[in-house]
């Protein structure tokens, strides 16, 4: 197969070639949502949607290690999963509703969509940011004129792929919990995802 060596980058020595392949495709999407999109800086406070999600997963240690403080919500069997890379608190969505218990966030990442994602405007402070990926090709329309509602536009490039190595080589993120299955399971893989 022929690629375009502008979206092509070396992949770090650390990973096997379906780790390097689920790092890129999970960091790329939270790479330029977290960064690109929501500008997060350290100091700040971001609510990542879905935090058990490969997506989410990158994004919290992607968030942590730029010194944010991160809540994120999951479901109750993934809540030590979602603190282990860094969420400083990890929200039982089942059993809590997240806008009872987290308010005034700078960014939210939502990951999740439908009633989560209409939801999250309620706890983001006027002026904060909304970076969603799980509502379809555009934002939801901010029911709030001092909230902006973003859809990230991510693509494939080796500078973005350079950071995830980057990040990867320094630490800061961890290779994302893979499971092989055969063809003849793939109705159990997508049963699972």
């Amino acid at each position: 197969m022929a690629i375009k060596a502008a979206i092509v980058a070396r992949k770090p020595a650390g990973l096997s070639h379906i780790d390097a392949a689920a790092m890129a495709l999970t960091g790329l999407t939270a790479l330029v949502s977290v960064e690109d999109t929501l500008k997060l800086r350290r100091g700040k406070t971001i609510l990542v949607q879905g935090g058990a999600g490969g997506v989410a997963g990158f994004a919290i240690q992607l968030a942590r290690h730029i010194g944010a403080r991160l809540p994120s919500a999951a479901n109750a069997d993934d809540l030590d999963y979602v603190r282990a890379p860094g969420a400083d608190e990890a929200i039982d969505y089942a059993a809590q509703d997240f806008t009872r218990v987290v308010s005034n966030v700078d960014a939210v990442f939502e990951t999740v969509g439908g009633d989560v994602a209409e939801r999250s405007f309620a706890v983001v402070r006027p002026g904060g940011r909304i970076a969603f990926i799980a509502s379809g090709a555009r934002a939801p329309a901010s029911p709030r004129p001092d909230v902006t509602a973003l859809r990230p536009a991510v693509g494939r490039d080796r500078q973005h792929l350079e950071r995830i190595v980057a990040l990867v080589e320094a630490g800061a993120v961890r290779r994302p919990e893979v499971t092989m299955f055969p063809l003849a399971a793939a109705a159990e893989a997508h049963r699972i995802s």
